[in-house]
């Protein structure tokens, strides 16, 4: 690899430093060779701490690292994520602030105690960090930035363990990210890594627009600007047309690489999209000569949702049938998890007494109906009171009225079978959710969940929970412990070629090609009656989707779709 003069100044550079540049610039690359090198000066014991934000970014990043690092370097690199990393931290010393040892609530437990919580839920989490030493996901990182500001021997161990750290998208840190990277400066070497115009998070609590700016203030970091370059698309236009739609610019024409498809009624757009999809697919495959990576994006869950129920299955149109098209969708981690644990219930029905077995099940489908009214579903309270009834009804003998209740009993009583294979039994138990409007929106939550081939986490942890001979032994304990440690470390399974999400759970990926959908009504890429810091702020988005794109981007818009660039409103 020949590296330019900047990058060969980044490489000889000591102590803080700042690397800002758009996407495909190369800054993941150059903090890696920065991180090669600063491997050899370490003591046996002492190690480099890549910090990111997503699982998505650390297996990309960790994929970079192998081709650019030998196995004694990698060995020195730690990538995780900020949850991660900060969770490790309280675990081990939590107790100086509570005298209490520390514990991990994870979040779809918080969402069922937030369910059932009459009060000011904040407060709630802040008491029960200080008072019992629990932790919810929003806790941890104000509490380790407390233990490293008030505690130098801590500091003084994670400094002294972790000479470098390395922080990507800087730009996205919130106010205790931020806290407990400034604690960490006073003896490690921060190197930042950012991108302005990529700040896309603006609406979670603590995250500042002039983050940056604190950062040269605070560390005095050497700076360096690799942002005229662009190694994921080059030649494409693509980053060229991503910053023309963020400053609004309708001088910049339109790339080959970019195409825009308008769906009228009575077309729909999932119909569209499920088109160009596999259209896409074709020609991506005779271009690069191998499966292609694509991503279909939209700026709602709830088109998200949509999209992928229309591209799951068979379709007819006028012209073709449309094959269902396989593809993972990065949606609700919380539902989908809860679903889990319903059918890891029903995987322990040979080994229970039926007295025992229905019960369960039921308690499990009604904290998945938790977990939707702490995420601000109040239709989800009426079904929680629906089956806790069913469940009081059921232990008392008295007759049970729930139709969801009276499907899982009829299915216990039918007899279930199970041969010990995790992925076969998974899905054996998972086909048991119907018979009711509950029943099928937990089988659709649960099919999110990633447990395709023996080697997943999820079948390896439940082949040690199979008995031997019929039953799972605690199946729903072995899901929660394997989905919760996936929610904090980076999944190690390979991308999807075909993978579905918001707009905002884009950040930090690549795909070959990018489908980027907008809605008739709610789900808009811009709107006219937005005001200019809210258009701002999409612009950003509609950026960071068309920059996950290394070679072919495709919009889907409606026919009254905003113009994405020479929009005089947007500048009023």
């Amino acid at each position: 690899m020949e590296l330019d003069g900047t990058r060969k100044d980044i490489l000889a550079a000591t102590g803080h430093l700042l690397v800002e540049g758009g996407p495909g610039c190369g800054k993941t690359t150059i903090a890696l060779l920065k991180a090669r090198e600063a491997v050899e000066t370490l003591a046996p014991e002492q190690h480099v701490l890549f910090l990111s934000f997503s699982r998505a970014a650390v297996r990309q990043i960790s994929d970079r690292m192998r081709g650019l690092l030998d196995h004694a370097a990698r060995d020195r690199l730690e990538i995780r994520t900020f949850h991660a990393f900060f969770l490790d931290l309280v675990r081990s010393h939590g107790r100086l602030l509570t005298g209490k040892p520390s514990s991990f609530i994870t979040p779809d437990r918080e969402g069922r105690l937030k369910a059932d919580f009459v009060g000011d839920w904040n407060e709630e989490t802040h008491r029960l960090a200080c008072e019992e030493g629990r932790y919810v996901f929003d806790r941890l990182a104000g509490t380790a930035a407390t233990l490293l500001e008030g505690c130098t021997a801590v500091r003084r161990l994670y400094s002294d363990t972790y000479p470098m750290i390395i922080v990507d998208e800087f730009q996205d840190t919130n106010t205790d990210q931020w806290r407990a990277v400034q604690a960490l400066s006073a003896d490690s070497n921060i190197v930042c890594l950012a991108d302005p115009d990529q700040r896309i998070f603006d609406h979670i609590p603590g995250v500042d627009e002039t983050r940056v700016q604190q950062a040269i203030e605070y560390l005095e970091p050497r700076s360096f600007d690799l942002s005229k370059d662009n190694h994921r698309s080059p030649g494409g236009g693509l980053l060229d047309y991503a910053n023309a739609i963020l400053r609004n610019d309708a001088a910049q024409p339109v790339p080959d690489n970019v195409k825009t498809y308008v769906y009228r009624w009575p077309g729909t757009c999932e119909v569209l999209v499920h088109q160009l999809l596999i259209a896409l697919r074709t020609y991506l495959e005779k271009l690069l000569g191998r499966t292609p990576t694509i991503a279909v994006v939209a700026p709602a869950n709830s088109l998200v949702g949509r999209i992928s129920e229309a591209i799951s299955t068979e379709t007819s149109t006028a012209k073709s049938v449309l094959p269902g098209v396989d593809h993972e969708l990065n949606w609700d981690p919380e539902l989908a998890a809860a679903a889990g644990y319903v059918v890891a219930s029903i995987m322990e029905w040979p080994g229970l007494q039926r007295e025992a077995a229905i019960p369960r099940t039921l308690s499990a489908i009604a904290d998945f109906y938790r977990v939707k009214l702490g995420g601000g579903v109040e239709g989800a309270r009426s079904t929680v009171q629906t089956v806790e009834r069913a469940i009081e009804a059921f232990v008392d003998s008295k007759t049970v009225r729930s139709k969801t209740a009276k499907a899982l009993i009829t299915s216990f009583d039918a007899g279930v079978g199970f041969e010990g294979a995790p992925v076969l039994d998974w899905q054996v138990a998972r086909a048991l959710l119907q018979g009711s409007a509950e029943l099928t929106e937990l089988f659709n939550k649960a099919r999110l969940l990633r447990l395709f081939k023996a080697t997943d986490a999820l079948a390896w942890a439940l082949l040690d929970a199979w008995n031997g001979s019929h039953a799972y032994i605690d199946a729903a304990a072995t899901v929660q412990r394997v989905l919760a440690n996936e929610a904090l470390e980076a999944s190690q399974q390979d991308p999807a070629p075909v993978s579905l999400m918001s707009m905002h759970k884009s950040k930090g990926k690549e795909f070959d090609g990018v489908i980027i959908v907008e809605g008739e009504h709610g789900a808009r890429l811009l709107n006219t009656t937005w005001d200019s810091k809210r258009v701002q702020a999409n612009r950003r988005l509609i950026r960071v989707a068309i920059t996950r794109a290394r070679h072919m981007v495709l919009f889907v818009r409606p026919t009254n779709g905003a113009p994405l660039t020479g929009d005089v409103w947007a500048e009023q």
